[in-house]
């Protein structure tokens, strides 16, 4: 008898621990010398290219508690940020993002328009090989 879960493929869409920026170096990597910054009125994307071996998009948030003083408004921005990255990472090409909120987020502001923008702009900007992409978890 075979496991059913087992048999099921894996979500198109997925975020794994290979699409995360890790380590320190990885982030003062991109802090240091991106390659490209995307404003929004709240928000800012470091962009740099990724590791001559990094074959897709990797992403890393710096979400502070002076810029969102709430854990449960951070927790939910950090939510948000993976998803839109989620659905955009397939296009994207070997790129390393980093987002830093950069005025203070409040209940009231409303950061999906400015997330769908700050995305489909990285995605305009850096767009991967379609033929290399590999939607496998």
């Amino acid at each position: 008898m075979t496991n059913p879960q087992s048999a099921t493929p894996a979500p198109p869409f997925c975020f794994t621990k290979a699409q995360r920026l890790l380590s320190p170096n990885d982030f003062k990597r991109v802090f240091d010398n991106p390659i490209k910054k995307i404003h929004s009125e709240h928000l800012l994307l470091f962009v740099q290219t990724g590791m001559p071996e990094q074959t897709h998009a990797r992403l890393g948030l710096a979400i502070t508690k002076k810029k969102v003083k709430l854990a449960v408004m951070r927790n939910r921005l950090k939510q948000l940020t993976r998803e839109y990255f989620r659905h955009t990472a397939p296009t994207l090409g070997a790129v390393d993002v980093v987002l830093i909120v950069k005025k203070n987020y409040t209940k009231e502001t409303d950061l999906h328009d400015e997330l769908i923008h700050i995305f489909e702009k990285l995605a305009m900007l850096f767009p991967s090989d379609l033929s290399k992409i590999n939607q496998s978890c």
